[in-house]
């Protein structure tokens, strides 16, 4: 079978320092479907996928992204340790506790742990909320970058991850029609930024922020707007100091005409109506 490098992003592993706290948050905040998992993971469903986001006690958070063919596996597994990056492929019991036939677990040139998957798991069943926050899928995520050009290097090599747009060094990465699956931020640590899940329109991101006001969730950036992307945002932070946000209205830019845009580091690229992050340095800034 032809090669042809990611297609999707598959999941979210989160290590968490109290599962049980942060189960309750997804179930009661995104109204996220509990799953049965191996061993002390709790899992996740948003969407047709068995998982699309597992809570698990000891390990490091991990993105999962989904490869297109079995050819991939190999040539990836002998790339990635040809230049020197940390990659094995993952056991039977490993496979079993990410819903997938075969996965690699890689590190990036920061050390963030990324699997790539060979048939993430579907659903027989439709995804049931345990809450109507309007929640129709996992969208994208954000990594902290030690070097966002060495980062850049290795996504590159995987095939089929085209840089979308920057504001200032933050890279957008994309897979398929969406904007970005993917966002690198400069940053002095590794590590999950955000997770995003997307809701249906404008309303629900709008009636989850009164929603999280009445919660009192604490909330460190928008309602807004991105200038790159288009997606309307709201992002706030969970058990563990996580930041997760709700997602909107992503911009599908025509593969074949789009150039990749360089955006100014202010406050307006960050968010076009004009919120200010508090609290997260990574999406703040300068003065």
């Amino acid at each position: 079978m032809k090669p042809v490098g990611a297609v999707d992003l598959a999941y979210v592993r989160m290590q968490s320092a109290d599962p049980a706290a942060s189960a309750r948050f997804l179930a009661d905040i995104f109204g996220l479907q509990t799953v049965p998992a191996r061993h002390d993971d709790i899992a996740f469903r948003s969407d047709d996928r068995s998982q699309s986001l597992t809570l698990a006690a000891a390990g490091e958070s991990a993105v999962g992204m989904e490869l297109g063919a079995s050819a991939d596996f190999d040539r990836i597994h002998s790339d990635l340790q040809r230049d020197g990056h940390a990659v094995r492929e993952a056991s039977t019991d490993e496979c079993a506790r990410r819903f997938v036939r075969r996965a690699l677990i890689a590190r990036d040139a920061s050390g963030n742990t990324i699997d790539f998957v060979l048939q993430p798991y579907r659903s027989g069943r439709r995804f049931f909320a345990t809450r109507d926050a309007g929640v129709t899928g996992l969208k994208c995520v954000g990594l902290r970058s030690l070097d966002v050009a060495h980062d850049l290097a290795f996504w590159r090599a995987i095939g089929n991850v085209e840089e979308s747009d920057r504001v200032g060094e933050i890279a957008y990465l994309r897979i398929d029609s969406a904007h970005h699956r993917l966002a690198l931020y400069p940053s002095r640590r590794k590590g999950l930024l955000y997770v995003t899940f997307a809701v249906q329109n404008l309303d629900f991101l709008m009636q989850n922020f009164y929603f999280l006001q009445e919660h009192q969730i604490k909330i460190v950036h928008g309602p807004g707007r991105e200038a790159a992307s288009g997606q309307a945002f709201l992002r706030f932070v969970g058990p563990d100091d996580q930041v997760y946000c709700f997602g909107c209205d992503m911009l599908e830019p025509d593969a074949a005409r789009h150039r990749p845009r360089q955006f100014t580091f202010d406050k307006n690229a960050l968010c076009s109506w004009g919120s200010e992050c508090q609290g997260v340095p990574e999406l703040q800034a300068p003065a």
